[in-house]
């Protein structure tokens, strides 16, 4: 069906780390240009829209397009195990057969399995909803998220022209983040002033993918989903919608 190897996995397992944090079980879409994931988690409150190049594998042998369910916990289990060796997965009609070489070689085969799917929303549509896009360093977007941890577990994203601001509120504390147009954050379309809650927990998971990336792109509107992406040009593209929490009050 496919087969693919890369000089090891490091890139394959960071790039999953967060896909894995949010979904326990997807359907891989084995392309002729790559492997695409997209699914959400069963709360329907993110989707995942995930995709690895061929051109981030030194081999890619593609016969025919292919679906593989697969378990994410267990795939990422043995992703962990990767040390310094070559990395090589192959699938047939039977399960994903996972290999690493070095001094010697470890095997492990993982089935192939019936995913169950949630309806995510409609990706394009979903796009020309966003008023508001900017480029952010992810180290910073991710210490105010962990600061907003601190006193509540939603955070407030407010976007105007010259300033981006993270808020927190608890019973009786609160943070704030303030950041200005800088080499640490690049406006890109700021269409009108947008403020919007998310959720403290899910943005902690979808950061994860910061090891992708030193920047990463934030799509949003008032009231409206946001899309956090990570790329790694020519190799893996990573996106996450967020569904927005409900303002109290």
């Amino acid at each position: 069906m496919f087969k693919a190897e890369m000089a090891d996995a490091r890139l394959l397992r960071d790039s999953l780390e967060a896909v894995a944090e949010l979904i326990d079980e997807g359907e891989f879409i084995i392309g002729k240009d790559g492997i695409r994931l997209i699914a959400s988690d069963r709360a329907v409150v993110a989707v995942v829209d995930y995709f690895i190049s061929k051109n981030a594998f030194e081999k890619y042998e593609f016969a025919e397009d292919a679906k593989l369910g697969i378990n994410m916990g267990n795939f990422m289990n043995i992703l962990r195990r990767a040390k310094n060796e070559r990395f090589s997965m192959s699938a047939d009609g039977n399960g994903l057969s996972v290999s690493f070489h070095g001094d010697s070689s470890r095997h492990f085969t993982l089935p192939v399995i019936d995913v169950s799917r949630e309806e995510t929303p409609d990706l394009v549509k979903l796009e020309s909803g966003f008023t508001t896009a900017f480029a952010v360093d992810t180290e910073a977007l991710a210490s105010g998220v962990e600061d907003a941890e601190l006193v509540g577990d939603s955070i407030i994203f407010t976007v105007r022209k010259d300033m981006f601001i993270l808020h927190s509120e608890g019973d009786s504390s609160s943070t704030r983040l303030e950041m200005l147009p800088s080499p640490s954050l690049d406006m890109i379309k700021v269409s009108e002033p947008v403020r919007a809650r998310y959720s403290v927990d899910y943005m902690k998971k979808m950061l994860k993918a910061r090891k992708l990336s030193d920047r990463a792109r934030v799509s949003l509107a008032s009231e409206y989903p946001m899309k956090l992406s990570f790329s790694v040009p020519d190799k893996v593209e990573l996106s996450f919608i967020l569904a927005p929490r409900v303002e109290e009050g």
